[in-house]
């Protein structure tokens, strides 16, 4: 089986707290990015098309200061297109996030010691920068929104990925950013839509 034959297992035949019967369904690669996909209905089955979509990394400079939040500064740090837009931000490095993540840490010690079955720990670094709101608009008058989001994780402490859709539409040429924090100015960013990224 391919790679990309278990991302479609994956993604059709999960269900949330009960694994599929292995003969209840059947997968079959017809050609390049099409797939026959059998629940053995008597009624039906389903025809799968899978596309690939390139990621293309919008050009910025340099990480980008985009509010404050707890005397930590937030920098944008990289945009994308794919199937979404992809808008990823991070601390500033420097003593206030090391602080911040030292404290963290500690806590989140102190909470692996003495946690009570079912007891939270305590909220990532991340987490405080969702409370930057960010708005994303083009020069086509796009309506975007917020598909998805994440804050914090193992590792990436700081880290906040949001996801927007949909993706720019071929008459966009500019991307804008426009992010409002507990702490500081509002600050808009704008980026170019390179031709072939959203073609």
């Amino acid at each position: 089986m391919t790679a990309l034959e278990d991302v479609i297992r994956a993604l059709l035949f999960r269900r949330p707290g009960v694994e599929p019967e292995p003969r209840a369904r059947s997968v079959e690669r017809l050609d390049d990015g099409t797939f026959h996909v059998d629940y053995h209905d008597p009624d039906h089955v389903y025809l799968v098309t899978v596309r690939q979509i390139p990621r293309v990394r919008l050009p910025l400079e340099r990480p980008a200061p985009v509010g404050q939040v707890g005397g930590v500064r937030a920098e944008l740090v990289q945009v994308s297109l794919a199937n979404h837009i992809e808008v990823v931000l991070d601390a500033e490095p420097g003593p206030p996030r090391e602080a911040a993540l030292d404290a963290y840490l500690t806590s989140y010690g102190q909470w692996a010691e003495r946690a009570e079955p079912g007891s939270p720990p305590p909220p990532q670094p991340g987490e405080q920068f969702g409370r930057i709101a960010l708005a994303v608009s083009d020069d086509s008058g796009t309506a975007y929104r917020l598909a998805s989001g994440q804050l914090g994780g193992t590792g990436m402490e700081w880290t906040v990925r949001w996801l927007f859709r949909p993706t720019p539409p071929v008459t966009a040429r500019r991307l804008t950013l426009d992010f409002t924090s507990p702490a500081g100015p509002p600050v808009s960013i704008s980026l170019p839509l390179p031709p072939f990224t959203n073609s």
